[in-house]
């Protein structure tokens, strides 16, 4: 075969893997009924996968964001594949107001059937033990309305306290994975752990003994760092499946500064390992871990000016992870306004040298690497501080075979994506 022939057969190659959902085949429709298989949540098919997404605030104090039209706006802007409905128990939720928090719960579940995404709903709760009963009516109705939906994937204990495994939450656990299991025998259960659902190795010494459960791992990259990461590696080689469906950028406060540093170490870790996760949160409080500014609407339709620090970075990590798994992702809406930058390459194919010229109006953090087919990262072209001005990044084909490539560039505010390709 030709080289232009061979190319043009790749490019189709590349525009097939990263443009797959582009007539409308939503995750759901892709990757269909979850399980848990060998420390990992894989796909229908039995390939491993993983879920990016974001976790709604607790639904009695900032409920305004469980509606349709901002599921829609998750899914479509933010490139979401899961959405969380963290359902309140305690402090005027469902315990006091169960028809009205279950309603919230319902309209976030149906609104994500419709948008063909997952669906995490959460029991929201610390001492769920004291609450058994409750959950078990909570759990079976929900089974019964939507268990026979792949998009669902339960969450019985959203953040244990600093209680007993074996002597307390486990037994709980075994009790609503019994209920949930007799009306549901598929659909994901995900299990909180103690010491706010970081104690995850403790549960894969002895675990739930039913099928498809995952354990909640809960970070705040500002508290929990290395060590969390070992206990979670610890509990993956145990044979634990895990599921970050909560974590925030802040201290465990959800305040305060970001550590964006660190955080970038666990989403190479989740990245790594392929671990399911949820950011916290989407709320306009005025905190720190919030995505959104107070006052943002609540059916979506955000703009840059609507959203936290921490708010565009997570919308720019879950963009960039659905580009890696093949969902399309338009150019991004931020692009147009002040402050963006261009890009592009040539020459393109290339065989000993080809060149990224980036043009940057203001000074911003830019990062840019390359990707192979199966989303791997294979070079960091640059990841630093540029200051105004146009910017020359040589590539040279050192360590890389020859074949189709795509690229990201993401800075503060934007990511742009494209592909290129080596002839040796």
């Amino acid at each position: 075969m030709n080289k232009p022939m061979r190319f043009i057969l790749m490019l189709i190659v590349v525009l097939i893997h990263f443009r797959a959902v582009a007539a409308g085949e939503d995750i759901v429709d892709r990757w269909g009924q979850l399980r848990v298989e060998d420390a990992q949540i894989v796909n229908e098919a039995g390939t491993p996968v993983a879920l990016r997404g974001m976790s709604l605030f607790w639904s009695q104090w900032i409920g305004k964001y469980y509606n349709a039209q901002c599921v829609e706006w998750l899914k479509e802007d933010w490139k979401c594949t899961v959405v969380r409905a963290a359902m309140a128990v305690d402090a005027d939720g469902y315990l006091v107001h169960p028809e009205t928090e279950m309603r919230k719960v319902v309209e976030v579940i149906e609104a994500c059937i419709g948008q063909g995404i997952y669906v995490i709903v959460d029991w929201h709760d610390h001492e769920a033990e004291k609450h058994v009963e409750a959950a078990i009516e909570f759990f079976r109705e929900i089974a019964q309305s939507y268990g026979d939906e792949p998009n669902l994937i339960y969450e019985i204990y959203n953040e244990p306290l600093q209680i007993s495994w074996p002597n307390v939450v486990k037994p709980y656990a075994d009790t609503l994975v019994a209920e949930i299991r007799s009306i549901d025998p598929d659909n994901i259960i995900i299990v909180g752990t103690p010491t706010w659902s970081q104690d995850v190795d403790v549960a894969a010494r002895n675990p739930v003994l039913a099928d498809n459960i995952a354990y909640a791992v809960h970070f705040y990259s500002g508290t929990h760092t290395q060590w969390l990461r070992n206990k979670s590696t610890n509990a993956m080689n145990n044979g634990a499946a895990l599921f970050a469906s909560e974590w925030g950028t802040t201290q465990s406060n959800g305040d305060g500064p970001l550590y964006l540093d660190e955080t970038d170490k666990w989403i190479d870790y989740m990245d790594e390992h392929l671990i399911s996760w949820c950011n916290w949160s989407i709320a306009d409080k005025n905190e720190s871990s919030a995505a959104l500014k107070p006052g943002a609407s609540a059916a979506g339709g955000w703009t840059e000016d609507d959203l936290t620090e921490s708010g565009i970075y997570v919308r720019e990590q879950i963009i960039a992870f659905n580009e890696k798994i093949g969902t399309p992702v338009e150019t991004d809406h931020f692009a147009d306004q002040p402050g963006s930058f261009t890009i592009r390459h040539y020459p393109n194919p290339f065989n000993n040298l080809t060149w990224f010229e980036l043009s940057i109006a203001s000074a911003r953090h830019v990062s840019l690497a390359l990707f192979n087919l199966q989303g791997q990262r294979v070079k960091t072209l640059i990841d630093d501080y540029l200051s105004p001005g146009v910017h020359r990044i040589p590539v040279q084909p050192a360590g890389l075979p020859s074949g189709s490539y795509v690229y990201r560039c993401r800075t503060s505010y934007e990511i742009r994506t494209g592909s290129i390709q080596l002839v040796k």
